[in-house]
This record gives structure tokens, C-alpha cells and sequence, in this order.
């Protein structure tokens, strides 16, 4: 699949419609929920990221990620 800002939108709001509010994410459940790729789960969470609707946590050495309230 061909990889652009479109897409790449299209995908964060999926993750995000499926994130479960109060829930802690780790990357591998993130990828399970949505069954995409590495390269997609990533772009889709720093897409995330930057605007400002999901957050990082880390937790000894676990990084998890949950949408802000």
C-alpha cells in the first residue's frame, strides 16, 4: 500500500475510534487490535502524537499508549 498523509490520517483515526478510554495500550496490543503493519501502526501513532490525541507512558520498561481525556 502506498503510504501518504491520507492514509496515514485515516489509520490514527481508526486506532483511535478503538482505543478504549482509561485503557493502557502496549504497542504489540495496539498492532493486534488493528492488524496493521509495523510501518503503519507507527506513522498512524506519531500522527497520534502530534496532534495531541494519545499520550506515552513508560512504566519500568514498558512504553504504553491511551488516549487523552
Amino acid at each position: 500500500m502506498k503510504m501518504n498523509l491520507r492514509t496515514i490520517v485515516e489509520d490514527s483515526n481508526l486506532i483511535y475510534r478503538q482505543l478504549s478510554d482509561n485503557i493502557k495500550y502496549l504497542y504489540h496490543e495496539l498492532q493486534e487490535l488493528t492488524r496493521m503493519s509495523d510501518t503503519r501502526l507507527c506513522l498512524a501513532i506519531c500522527q497520534l502524537l502530534r496532534d495531541g490525541r494519545i499520550c506515552q507512558q513508560q512504566e519500568e520498561n514498558l512504553v504504553y499508549y491511551l488516549k487523552r481525556i
